[in-house]
């Protein structure tokens, strides 16, 4: 067994900016339906942003579905959405920057896709809407009023039918980019799902057949639900270029997440903690191990950091010896600062 020495002075003052994902990071999948972020996390995460951090929600959710979120957490000005594909000030109610899929990436993976599972059922994310095949509603929080109404989705905002004809698919011709008038132009995420194989199987497929034309990542708990971006458009590729902007160095940032699309984040930032619930590949990217989702484990995390310790919970030792029982360490593996 190891042990863990607290250093004099809490990793919190040499960090300038927190960023962490939402759903089954700070907020369980069962409350997700509802938005509600316990009192717990957003106390923790208040009182980071008091103590002078900058905290970043980065997250595969679309803009109109963070604000319940965000509202909860307090004023954060900027957040990173669609896995890196659009960042945005809420507070000025502002589009930063969007890096949308070439509509004729977007047509050629799917239609890839589609050779690998003709059953597959595709939805798009823009700005403006969210664009469903019939396939893809089977089961989808789009027809819940309730969860509808938590996401800020109104039915306006929805754009049921073949994607071809509701993207404009034909009318695809010369002119391309975020301003073009078609719907094609302005996707910022291509999501595929299938019942033919198991989550990873289908990530790890569809990363052979079409990773050479978008980003291709997963975030749906025992889901076969895929999320396609543009090529190198990925939550570690927005954040890092956020920290740029702001001349933040990346040991200066922390980071937590769950799932495979925040592998690159975990990776990249200079400390960062997967929650105990994590997808195996974000357990093995992060630095650390937290508490559950459902057990509060981020906002442990951030109580100890802000009291003077090193982040070091009960799930982090147990991990940490785990590990080292296994020959294996964290700093061995990522050359990261090990708590």
């Amino acid at each position: 067994m190891t042990e863990t020495i607290r250093p004099a002075r809490s990793r919190l003052d040499s960090t300038r900016l927190i960023a962490s994902d939402i759903d089954g990071t700070i907020l369980s999948y069962d409350d997700a339906r509802g938005g509600r972020v316990t009192e717990r996390t957003v106390s923790a995460f208040r009182a980071a942003a008091a103590s002078g951090v900058r905290v970043v929600l980065v997250t595969g959710r679309p803009v109109r579905w963070i604000r319940p979120v965000a509202d909860a957490l307090g004023d954060l000005g900027t957040v990173i959405c669609s896995n890196g594909a659009v960042v945005y000030d809420l507070a000025e109610d502002r589009l930063l920057r969007q890096d949308p899929l070439a509509p004729s990436a977007l047509f050629e993976a799917k239609d890839r896709l589609l050779e690998l599972d003709p059953e597959a059922a595709f939805s798009a994310e823009t700005l403006e809407a969210f664009h469903l095949e019939e396939g893809f509603t089977r089961d989808s929080l789009f027809f819940e009023e309730e969860r509808m109404r938590a996401a800020g989705v109104t039915s306006d905002m929805l754009r049921v039918g073949p994607l071809d004809e509701t993207l404009g698919r034909h009318d695809v011709g010369v002119a391309s980019g975020p301003s073009a008038g078609r719907p094609a132009a302005r996707v910022v995420k291509l999501l595929v799902r299938t019942t033919a194989m198991d989550p990873d199987a289908f990530l790890s497929t569809v990363r052979d057949h079409v990773g050479h034309l978008v980003t291709v990542t997963h975030s749906a708990p025992g889901v076969s639900l895929l999320e396609l971006s543009a090529p190198g458009v990925d939550k570690a590729s927005a954040l890092r270029r956020m920290a740029d902007e702001a001349a933040v160095g990346r040991e200066e940032v922390i980071a937590f997440g769950d799932m495979p699309n925040d592998v690159g984040m975990l990776e990249w930032a200079g400390t960062s903690w997967a929650v105990g619930s994590a997808h195996p590949l974000a357990r093995d990217a992060a630095g650390h191990v937290a508490g559950t989702c459902d057990d509060d484990g981020v906002a442990e995390v951030l109580e100890d950091l802000l009291a003077g310790g090193a982040g070091c919970t009960e799930a982090c030792r147990e991990d940490c010896e785990n590990r080292t029982g296994a020959g294996e360490t964290r700093r061995q593996r990522h050359g990261a600062t090990s708590a």
